[in-house]
């Protein structure tokens, strides 16, 4: 039995215990608790008189605990979650005893320029990041069925071009998210704190679309889904 059917009975098994489209409800309730509700709470706490600084804290309060519940839930100490709660803390601590609330709202742009950062220094890595979050995203959707993620550690190995897609989408991230972080550490020192909140909470869905439309259009060129797809039915030949 080769590696790929291996992998597709596996994927059958697994099926049974999967529970289907449940990924966009998860991203949207990470959209809710990550950037609406923060950028909302400053301002609602901002309009009954609460100076910048306590504001900004307080408002980012229900990602902090919505990191907590989502380990629970999950059983498991996500390595983001750490580094998201680390920064929060070590941010909240420094503006108390700078007293800046420029500096806590820069700090989303150093967040994000870590995480470009890490994009990059994956490519390092046996699997670049985008290959790896891409693939954790579509396996619990119903677009499995045609992406198989199930083959794509077969395809990674077999199929050079497909390694080289990854490493190209890796670099966009990674190029992107930084180019992204220098604009919000640039508005949050240049603009009035009372305006920088809703233009980074924008910001966050310019960058996520112009990256995603720019991604799309590359692997349609590149002929990403093209290969997987054709995989699957190379599997599903060698099943018959």
């Amino acid at each position: 039995m080769t590696r790929a059917e291996h992998a597709a009975m596996s994927e059958d098994n697994a099926d049974a215990r999967r529970p289907r489209g449940r990924g966009m409800g998860g991203q949207l309730g990470l959209i809710i608790t990550d950037l609406v509700v923060p950028v909302a709470g400053f301002y609602i706490l901002r309009a009954i008189g609460l100076d910048a600084v306590l504001a900004l804290i307080l408002a980012g309060l229900p990602t902090v605990l919505a990191i907590a519940v989502r380990s629970i839930r999950q059983r498991k100490v996500n390595a983001l979650g750490i580094f998201v709660l680390i920064v929060l803390a070590g941010s909240a601590l420094l503006t108390f005893v700078t007293g800046s609330p420029r500096f806590l709202l820069a700090k989303e742009g150093w967040f994000t320029g870590a995480i470009g950062l890490g994009f990059l220094v994956s490519l390092r890595f046996r699997r670049p990041v985008a290959f790896t979050f891409a693939r954790t995203m579509i396996e619990p959707t119903r677009m499995s069925a045609r992406l198989h993620p199930q083959l794509w550690d077969d395809i990674w190995e077999d199929d050079a071009g497909f390694r080289r897609i990854w490493r190209g989408a890796t670099v966009l991230w990674g190029v992107g998210m930084i180019g992204d972080a220098i604009v919000r550490v640039v508005m949050a020192y240049a603009l009035p704190v009372d305006l920088v909140p809703v233009i980074a909470g924008a910001l966050w869905a310019v960058t996520f679309v112009v990256l995603q439309v720019i991604q799309h259009r590359y692997f349609a060129r590149a002929g990403l889904w093209r290969r997987v797809e054709q995989a699957g039915r190379t599997q599903e030949g060698e099943g018959t």
